[in-house]
C-alpha cells in the first residue's frame, strides 16, 4: 500500500500527466477498515482548508467535504483506493458500498488505466484513456450524464442552470420544508431535525420543478434511484453519530460550507447499501415518482417494463462505455476489477455487460 501510494503521488504530480501514453497503474483493493465504530471527524490532522482556484470540486457535497479536509487529495483528483479509504473512514460508509460507487464513478467518468478520477470536471492532470477510446478528455464526475444527473437536491439540472455548484435557492426550499415538518431538538431547537417527511416533500418538489422547467429531463430508473439515494446518504451519513439525528446546522455545514460541523461524529456502524436503500425507499414511498423522461413537448413519458435488476443494469451496462470491454493488459484488469466491485452490491443479478456510448 505504501508503494502504491508513492507511485500514485508521482502519477498525479509530474508535469507529463497529460501524456496519453502515461503508464497505467493496477488498481488494488485497499484493506478493509479494522475499526468501524463511532469516531470524531475531522481529526486534528485533517483541518478544513477552503479550495484554491485550481482545486476541483463537483456536485457531490460529501466528496467536496472530504477533499476540503484532505481525506482525498485537496486538488480533487483521487485514485480508487483513496476515495474508498476516505469514504469508509470519514463517513463510515460500508466498504463494499464505497467500493461499488467509486468503481462506477471511475468507469463512467474517470481514467481506469491511470487510476484517476476528478470529483469535478476534466483536468490536464488526468489524460484520456489510451487511444482516446472514450474521447479526448476524461470528463470527471461533474460532467452531465452517466454519473451526474437531473433532480439533484442542491444543484440545478444541467440543461437549465448550474449543475456543479451549490445553489442557495434550492437549499432554502429544503430548509423551508424542514421548518414546517422537521422534528424538534433540545440542542438545536424546534423544527431543526431533518426527517423522512421533509426530504420526501422536497424531492417531490424538485421533481415537479425539473419536469416543468427542463424539457430535456432524464429521470430513468438509474438516475431516479441515485437521486433518491441522495436522501438516504443525507439522512445516514451526514447525521451526527452521537444520536443518529441530522440537524439543520450539521446538514448546512456539509451542503453549503463543504466541511464537517463542530463536534461531529461519524455514524456508529458502517452504512450499507441495504440501509441506504431502506431510507431512500421510505422517502420515495411517501411521494412516489415513476421513472421516465420528458418528450420534446414537455410531456413526461413513464418508462415501462422495469425489471428487478434495472437499477444495476442502468449503471453498469447503460452508463459504462462498451469500448472498455475491448481492452487489454492493465486497463482490462482494472475494468474487470471495477465491474466486479459494482456487481458485488447486486449479487442476485446476472453480471452486466457494458454497452454505453463512448465520448458522451
Amino acid at each position: 500500500m505504501i508503494v502504491s501510494s508513492v507511485l500514485l503521488f508521482f502519477a498525479i504530480s509530474l508535469p507529463t500527466l497529460a501524456d496519453p501514453l502515461k503508464k497505467g497503474f493496477r488498481i488494488v483493493a485497499p484493506p478493509r477498515p479494522t475499526y468501524t465504530g463511532i469516531l470524531q471527524i475531522p481529526e486534528p490532522s485533517h483541518p478544513f482548508v477552503a479550495p484554491g482556484h485550481k482545486d476541483l470540486r463537483g456536485p457531490c457535497p460529501g466528496l467536496n467535504t472530504l477533499a476540503n479536509h484532505g481525506y482525498i487529495p485537496r486538488n480533487g483528483v483521487a485514485s480508487f483506493e483513496q476515495i474508498v479509504e476516505a469514504a469508509t473512514h470519514g463517513f463510515n460508509m460500508d466498504y463494499d458500498l464505497a467500493s461499488g460507487l467509486t468503481a462506477f464513478g471511475m468507469l463512467a467518468r474517470g481514467n481506469s488505466y491511470t487510476d484517476q478520477l476528478s470529483i469535478g470536471l476534466d483536468t490536464p492532470l488526468i489524460p484520456p484513456l489510451p487511444g482516446e477510446i472514450d474521447g479526448s478528455t476524461t470528463r470527471g464526475l461533474a460532467a452531465h450524464g452517466r454519473f451526474e444527473g437531473d433532480v439533484s437536491m442542491t444543484r440545478q439540472d444541467w440543461a437549465i442552470g448550474d449543475n456543479i455548484n451549490f445553489q442557495p435557492d434550492l437549499f432554502a426550499e429544503l430548509l423551508d420544508i424542514v421548518a414546517q415538518v422537521g422534528n424538534d431538538s433540545d440542542v438545536t431547537g424546534p423544527k431543526s431535525i431533518v426527517n423522512v417527511e421533509a426530504l420526501s416533500r422536497f424531492k417531490l418538489k424538485r421533481f415537479m420543478e425539473s419536469q416543468t422547467q427542463n424539457v430535456e429531463l432524464q429521470y430513468h430508473v438509474g438516475r431516479l434511484t441515485l437521486s433518491y439515494g441522495e436522501t438516504g446518504f443525507t439522512l445516514n451519513f451526514f447525521a451526527n453519530g452521537t444520536d443518529g439525528t441530522l440537524s439543520v446546522p450539521a446538514m448546512t455545514s456539509i451542503f453549503r460550507d463543504q466541511k464537517f460541523a463542530p463536534n461531529w461524529f461519524r455514524r456508529s456502524s458502517p452504512g450499507t447499501i441495504d440501509l441506504i436503500g431502506n431510507s431512500s425507499g421510505q422517502v420515495f414511498e411517501m411521494n412516489p415518482v415513476r421513472p421516465g423522461a420528458n418528450a420534446l413537448n414537455g410531456t413526461y413519458i413513464i418508462d415501462q417494463h422495469i425489471g428487478n435488476c434495472a437499477f444495476y443494469n442502468n449503471l453498469a451496462a447503460d452508463n459504462v462505455p462498451g469500448v472498455l470491454l475491448n481492452t487489454t493488459g492493465v486497463l482490462k484488469e482494472n475494468v474487470d476489477f471495477l465491474l466486479n466491485a459494482i456487481h458485488t452490491l447486486f449479487p442476485n443479478c446476472p453480471a452486466a455487460v457494458p454497452h454505453g456510448a463512448a465520448n458522451v
